[in-house]
């Protein structure tokens, strides 16, 4: 017998069914193809994401690490502004008692100088 045994001529519904099927497998090739291409993008970006808002969680901690020092020095400032405050009025009640003092003390003179 020969190597090749003789078939029939396929007809053209069974080619087109061949082609068909070749082309449906082809397609699925290509839908795999792009979906790890689509699954390594997404992937790539999750990284760099994840980079990102590590280098911003970062960026952020040193932000509010600065601001916390800035508000602890206003709050020394507003307390020392605070402090002062208080010693002045202090100095201005003595002042103001000192002068009342002298104020009476005058009148009390004028008064007995008047009577004598």
């Amino acid at each position: 017998m020969y190597a090749f045994e003789y078939h029939r001529p396929a007809t053209i519904k069974e080619a087109a069914a061949l082609i068909t099927a070749a082309g449906g497998l082809a397609s699925m090739t290509v839908l795999v193809y792009r979906l790890g291409g689509w699954r390594q993008e997404m992937q790539n970006t999750k990284v760099n994401v994840a980079g990102e808002i590590a280098r911003y969680r970062e960026e952020m901690v040193r932000s509010f690490d600065q601001l916390e020092r800035r508000f602890t020095n206003i709050d020394r400032f507003i307390q020392a502004a605070a402090e002062q405050r208080v010693a002045g009025e202090r100095w201005q009640a003595r002042v103001d008692t000192t002068l009342e003092a002298v104020d009476t003390r005058l009148d009390q003179l004028e008064a007995d100088r008047r009577d004598s």
